[in-house]
This record gives C-alpha cells, sequence and structure tokens, in this order.
C-alpha cells in the first residue's frame, strides 16, 4: 500500500507542478513581451492554474517531505527517486530547447536575417529573447531546487540498487540525447563545408547553417556534461556501477547505431558506384560528399565507443566480465554483417528493378556486409572452439544463442516468403491468371533468396549442433569426475524420487546415498565433491551431522517440513517442488555456475518479454507483409 501512496503523491506534485510551471512561463512571457496576439483570456486561464496548482503541488510536496524526515523507508523510496529525477528531466529538456531557439534568434538578428517561426508570432526580437529568458528562468530555479532536494537525500541515503538505476536513466538518457544533437550537427556542418569545395552547397540558405550551429552548442556541452559523470561513476570503486547494465544498453546501442549507419552508408555509395559503371540511370547516394560526411561522423562515433567498451573489459577486472563485452560487441557487429547480406532479400523486389540494378545491388552488399559479418564471426567462433573452460563458456552463452537463433528465425521468415511467392506465381500460371513482369526472372530471384536463406538456416544450424556436441560432452567428463552423496530426507518415496530425478536428468553422475548406519559414512562424506540433502540433518546434532558439518564438500540443502520449523521469505514446499530445485542447483554446481533458484516472471520481466517479442516480430513481419503486397498486388 506503501508504493500506491507514494504513486499517488508524486504523480499529483509532478502533473500539478508542471501545470503551474509553464502557467508561470506562459504569464511571465505575456508581462515581459507580449504580442499582438496576448489576450486577457488567455491571461486569466494562466492566473487560474497558477491559483489552482500552486495549493495542489504544495500540500502534496509537503506531504511528501514530512513522510521523507519521518520514515527512513520514504527517503529511500524508487519512487521518489523517479520523480526527482523525472522533474529535473522535465525540466531540463524543455530548458535545452529554449537554449537552442535563444541562440537561434540571437545569430539570425546578428546575420539581419527574418524572425521566423509560430512561436515568435507578432514579437520582435526583444521579444523573442524575452520569451527564451523566461522559460529558462522559471526551469532552471525548479530544477535547482530539485537537484538539492536529490542531494540531500543522497547525503542521508546511498545511491544503489533500484535508486541508482534511476540515477543512470537520468544520466545516459541526457548523454544519448546530446551525442544525437552532436553527430546530427557535426554531420551536416562537415558537409557544408565539404560542399563550399567545387560548389553545389546543400545547406543553401544561412537560417539552415544556424539551427546547425545552434545544435552543435546546446548539444556538444550536453553531451560531454553527462558522459563524464558517467565515466567519473564508472571509475569509482563502486562495483555496481561497473557491472551497470544500463552502461552496456547504452554502448551497445550506440556502437549498433553509428555501425549501422557506416554499413548502409558504404552500400549505397558501392552500389550506386557500381550502377554507374554499368550504365543505369539509378540514384543512389548522389554525391560522394554528402556520403563521407555521414561516414566520417558515424565513423568517430562507432570508433570512441567501441575504444570506450575494450576501456571497459579491461577495467572490469573479471576477466569472464571483460570476455563477455569483448564477444558482445563482437556479436553485435556480425548480425550487422550478416544482416547486409539479407537486407536484399527481406527488401524483394520493390527495392530496385532492372538485372543492372540487382547486380550493382547484390555486389555492394556482398563487398560490404561479408567483411563484416566474417572479421568478427571468426574471433567469436575461435573463442568458441577453444578448449577448455573458456571455449566451453563461450559456446554456451546466451549471447551466442541469441544470435544463433535470431538468424534462424530471419531465415525461416525469408524462406516462408519466398516460398509463398513462388507458389502463388505458380498457382496463378496453372489457373490462367495474368501476371505482370518476367515470370522467369522473378521466380529466379525468388528462387535465389530461398536458397540464401536455406544456406544460413543450414550453417547456423550446424553450429547450434555443434556447440550442443561439445556442451554434452564437456558436462559428461564433468558428471564422470563429481562425486555426488544423497542425505536421507527421512522420507523413502523423496528419497527414491530425487535420486530418481538425479540419475535421469544427470545421466554418468556418480551418485552414491548415504546409508547412516553404515561405518563408512564418515569416509564417504570426507571424500564427497558435493552433499545435497535436508538442512534437518543438520540440526538433528548426531555423529552424520556432525561428518557433514566437518566435510569440505559444498552442501545443496533443501527445506523439508517439520513441526515448528519455519522458512523466512519461503512458504510451504512440497517435495516435488524441492526435488525439482535441487535437481536444477546440481546441474548449475556441476556446470560450475552460480547457483540461483528458479523464480516465477515478474511483472517487469513479462512487461520486457511482451516488448522484445513485438520488436522482434515486427520487423521480420513487416518485411515479410512487404514482400506479399510487393509482389502479389
Amino acid at each position: 500500500m506503501s508504493n500506491v501512496r507514494r504513486g499517488y503523491i508524486y504523480l499529483a506534485c509532478l502533473a500539478s507542478l508542471e501545470a503551474v510551471a509553464w502557467a508561470a512561463i506562459g504569464l511571465l512571457r505575456n508581462l515581459l513581451a507580449p504580442s499582438k496576439y496576448t489576450s486577457l483570456e488567455e491571461t486569466a486561464l494562466l492566473i487560474a492554474v497558477i491559483i489552482v496548482g500552486l495549493p495542489i503541488f504544495l500540500v502534496h510536496w509537503l506531504w511528501a517531505q514530512r513522510l521523507a524526515r519521518h520514515d527512513p523507508e520514504e527517503r529511500e523510496a524508487v519512487l521518489r527517486r523517479l520523480y526527482l529525477y523525472g522533474a529535473m528531466a522535465t525540466f531540463l529538456g524543455p530548458f535545452l530547447a529554449n537554449i537552442f531557439d535563444l541562440l537561434t534568434v540571437v545569430l539570425n538578428w546578428a546575420f539581419r536575417l527574418p524572425l521566423s517561426g509560430y512561436s515568435y508570432a507578432g514579437l520582435s526580437w526583444g521579444g523573442a529573447i524575452a520569451h527564451g529568458v523566461a522559460a529558462m528562468a522559471v526551469l532552471a530555479l525548479l530544477w535547482a531546487y530539485h537537484w538539492r532536494i536529490l542531494r540531500q537525500d543522497e547525503r542521508v541515503v546511498p545511491d544503489t540498487e533500484g535508486r541508482a538505476t534511476v540515477r543512470r536513466l537520468y544520466v545516459y538518457g541526457f548523454s544519448a540525447a546530446g551525442l544525437l544533437l552532436t553527430a546530427t550537427a557535426a554531420i551536416a556542418l562537415l558537409r557544408w563545408l565539404m560542399f563550399q569545395i567545387g560548389g553545389g552547397m546543400v545547406i543553401n540558405r544561412q537560417a539552415d547553417l544556424i539551427r546547425e550551429v545552434s545544435r552543435l552548442v546546446v548539444g556538444l556541452p550536453l553531451w560531454l556534461i553527462f558522459w563524464r559523470i558517467a565515466q567519473r561513476r564508472f571509475a569509482s570503486p563502486d562495483e555496481e556501477e561497473r557491472a551497470s547494465v544500463l552502461r552496456k544498453v547504452y554502448l551497445y546501442l550506440v556502437v549498433f547505431l553509428s555501425v549501422l549507419a557506416t554499413v548502409i552508408t558504404l552500400t549505397v555509395v558501392l552500389a550506386d558506384g557500381l550502377g554507374r559503371l554499368m550504365g543505369t540511370a539509378q540514384a543512389g547516394s548522389g554525391d560522394i560528399r554528402e556520403a563521407l560526411s555521414i561516414l566520417i561522423g558515424a565513423g568517430l562515433v562507432w570508433a570512441y565507443h567501441a575504444y570506450v567498451l575494450r576501456r571497459d573489459a579491461v577495467l572490469a577486472g573479471e576477466p569472464a566480465t571483460a570476455a563477455w563485452v569483448r564477444h558482445l560487441y563482437h556479436y553485435l557487429v556480425a548480425a550487422i554483417g550478416l544482416g547486409t547480406l539479407l537486407i536484399r532479400a527481406l527488401a524483394g523486389v520493390t527495392f530496385v528493378r532492372g538485372l543492372p540494378d540487382e547486380a550493382a545491388w547484390f555486389t555492394a552488399l556482398i563487398v560490404v556486409g561479408l567483411p563484416v559479418w566474417l572479421l568478427p564471426w571468426r574471433r567469436v567462433q575461435l573463442a568458441a572452439t577453444a578448449p577448455g573452460p573458456s571455449g566451453y563458456e563461450e559456446s554456451r552463452s546466451v549471447i551466442r544463442k541469441i544470435y544463433l537463433y535470431f538468424y534462424l528465425f530471419v531465415a525461416t521468415m525469408t524462406i516462408l516468403g519466398s516460398g509463398v511467392y513462388l507458389v502463388a506465381r505458380l498457382v496463378g500460371l496453372v489457373l490462367g491468371v495474368g501476371q505482370s513482369g518476367n515470370l522467369l526472372a522473378d521466380l529466379g530471384q525468388a528462387i535465389a533468396y530461398s536458397l540464401m536463406a536455406v544456406g544460413i538456416w543450414l550453417y547456423h544450424g550446424s553450429i547450434l549442433r555443434a556447440d550442443g556436441r561439445r556442451e554434452r560432452a564437456a558436462q559428461a567428463e564433468r558428471l564422470a569426475a563429481l562425486r555426488v552423496v544423497v542425505l536421507p530426507a527421512g522420507d523413502e518415496g523423496m528419497d527414491r524420487a530425487l535420486s530418481e530425478a538425479l540419475g535421469r536428468e544427470l545421466p554418468g553422475l556418480d551418485l552414491q546415498a548415504l546409508d547412516t548406519q553404515d561405518a563408512g559414512a564418515t569416509a564417504l562424506l570426507a571424500g564427497a565433491d558435493l552433499i545435497v540433502g535436508p538442512y534437518l540433518v543438520l540440526a538433528s546434532g548426531d555423529n552424520v551431522a556432525r561428518a557433514v558439518a566437518a566435510s569440505p564438500a559444498p552442501k545443496l540443502l533443501f527445506p523439508t517440513p517439520a513441526e515448528g520449523w519455519h522458512w523466512v521469505g519461503m512458504g510451504e514446499m512440497k517435495a516435488q517442488e524441492a526435488i525439482r530445485q535441487t535437481v536444477r542447483a546440481v546441474k548449475q554446481f556441476a556446470a560450475g555456475g552460480a547457483i540461483k533458484p528458479k523464480r516465477g516472471l515478474g511483472a517487469g520481466a513479462i512487461l520486457a518479454i511482451v516488448v522484445g517479442g513485438l520488436l522482434l516480430l515486427g520487423g521480420p513481419g513487416l518485411s515479410l507483409i512487404g514482400l506479399l503486397a510487393g509482389n502479389l498486388f
């Protein structure tokens, strides 16, 4: 119920404060620089919003502050941090937009350009500047107030766990915004500089140039400030910060987009050049200077963030983590390269027309995509097939499985689309339906797509089967060397069921049931590699309990129901559930991984799966629909 109350309080605070803030900005603008369109009705409405909204905000905010002063749990709440960072974001975003507008206005005035824009209708130059200053003053004061409250909270409650996640969302979100503004402005300005050599200027108006300069002036400091904060946090001794998933998501997303922009631009430039050599009239990249500006901008972003990824791998300190970061980067680039090879198949014949154009595009996609896929894929394959534990861990990594199964899915969808098109054309031919285009050429193209997809499906399927064989062989080798001693649970049925489940799920395991009456029980426990049994055995205090406690072997203990015994944080565990969890834990131990219980999916995980599924299915699904629509209609 506390979270429900917090949600209500902070949502009411944010909604009422936003309304009051923008009403105050509008009223201040009307007082400083009223335009000819300012009306008394508008002024009355703004005053009414402040009169009604400000008390609502104050009541809820004072309520929240009183709770935070008297209850430490309230100050520690993630929802409180979410409100503070969310409010700061809603103030900082418009503040930056107003800086951009103010810079644009000042530069337009300096270069004697006309004042344009719907928001400046009926205003003089001074009025336009006053509009920006009024908004910036109000937004800056509100941001500074919430920043001060946040600093006070952080001195009492450390920024850890969920609170740190909210802070990272704020930092990396604005870092990404600054990087995007900087990259787009830099590319546009670089293109303008290139077109000063040889004529043909792309940014053909001073107003366009001024907007790009303003965007760079806003974006570059924004990125530098927030990226420096992120880098300083990462360089701190905080291990949680170094293991942050959000940092990895940010870096991988930047790498993905920059590599994608580079590969697409190279493909278009090469296809256009080949098309011109073949004498086609295809419109590709146009002037090479346009593409060159994109290549330089995206390439610099790619190179820098790839360097940061490698540096993170070194500073992470843990070899497994460093390898995971490095291999994920390789899989990401390999996925883009192989995706480039498949773009033409997924695009269908609506992408370009004519044999020379087809040849140009296929050649460009192969020349650009094949090296981008082959080089990182060779590295990860060498890592996955290396002898020893490192190769085994790489071959069974989740990243590798996602990559392989994703392209199995893409190949399957390509085969589905091409197969449907082939059958539809053939059935139409049998039924005597008139069909446009060159039938043999269209069928040959669909067959080529299918053959390419079949080849990709067979290759990735063979990789998965080879990984499976290595995993089974390594598991059998480990199981043969693992001696597991099972303690009696006091229930013959459960003892028998547990031994049968372990033998069935882990064939080859050296499994021995302990007989407490056997004189060699103590020696058996001392020589075990793993001891499995109920916790109540240790509570008995007999010779077996002392031998179990003295054994250097790791212990996997599960709760069994007993009168007067209650397990904190756990409901009643039935025998079948205890057996299932125990078998899972033994598997994890045998695989050398951390022992983690299997829990049900939370609401956040379910939401992430739904969103991820929609994104995964949306791209290929839309491509398939486009293929069918373009070819059948």
